[in-house]
């Protein structure tokens, strides 16, 4: 089932032309892999997606009732409350998964937040950053948008949130210069190149070896053309 499509994106920053009247999809269950170099525009289509940006051209479509969560890079939360209360109370409103505070308490100490009382803001960076991954992924959300999630993990923390996605019933979207994270969560990869989106059916490794096969193909064929000049 289809919960969200971007028909004829274009958007710019500043001088620079992200997306060039190009398409993306989003259908129940997939877990995408947003890829490019850095400055394509990967955490902008993020952004989109999530509704908190408005391309230039183009149209959104979403399904009825989606309800997304988004982890951006920077996450920002409300001063004065402490580390569970502020997971808490972003995941009220909506259906709540059982004993909330529970689970809540358990995936921040996974996560490296074991003090859950204390004030958000005297976090660090990347204390706030798995403090809102842990928020997110208590969610009952449709779909989960997360730019760079891996980001001040350490790497039982990344192997955990690997299995977590991976039995995670509902819809993922993420960007990450983790290729091995890539390559185990994703079963579909976005390459955004050239103003266009592209997708691949396949994790991490299935589009490398497309795109190297893409890339000895052009040689080829400029080859020939110039064999005949």
């Amino acid at each position: 089932m289809n919960l969200l499509t971007i028909e004829h994106l274009t958007k710019s920053y500043t001088e620079r032309l992200l997306f060039d009247d190009t398409a993306f999809s989003v259908n129940e269950g997939e877990k995408i892999g947003v890829i490019g170099i850095n400055g394509t525009g990967k955490s902008t289509l993020l952004r989109i997606l999530a509704g908190l940006e408005e391309p230039d051209e183009g149209s959104v479509v979403k399904g009825r009732n989606l309800y997304i969560r988004y982890l951006p890079q920077n996450p920002v939360f409300e001063p004065g409350y402490t580390v569970l209360e502020s997971v808490i109370r972003e995941n009220q409103g909506h259906e709540q998964v059982w004993d909330l505070e529970g689970q809540a308490k358990t995936m921040l100490m996974t996560l490296g937040i074991p003090d859950w009382n204390e004030k958000i803001e005297t976090l660090s960076g990347g204390q706030r950053k798995r403090a809102a991954l842990a928020s997110v992924l208590l969610s009952t959300a449709d779909l989960l948008v997360l730019d760079e999630p891996t980001n001040h993990l350490d790497l039982d923390a990344i192997a955990w949130l690997e299995e977590f996605l991976i039995n995670f019933e509902n819809t993922v979207i993420v960007v990450s210069h983790d290729r091995y994270f890539l390559n185990k969560v994703c079963t579909q990869i976005a390459d955004i190149d050239y103003g266009k989106i592209q997708l691949y059916a396949g994790n991490y490794d299935f589009w490398y070896e497309s795109s190297q096969l893409l890339i000895r193909q052009m040689k080829e064929a400029n080859k020939k053309k110039e064999e005949k000049i």
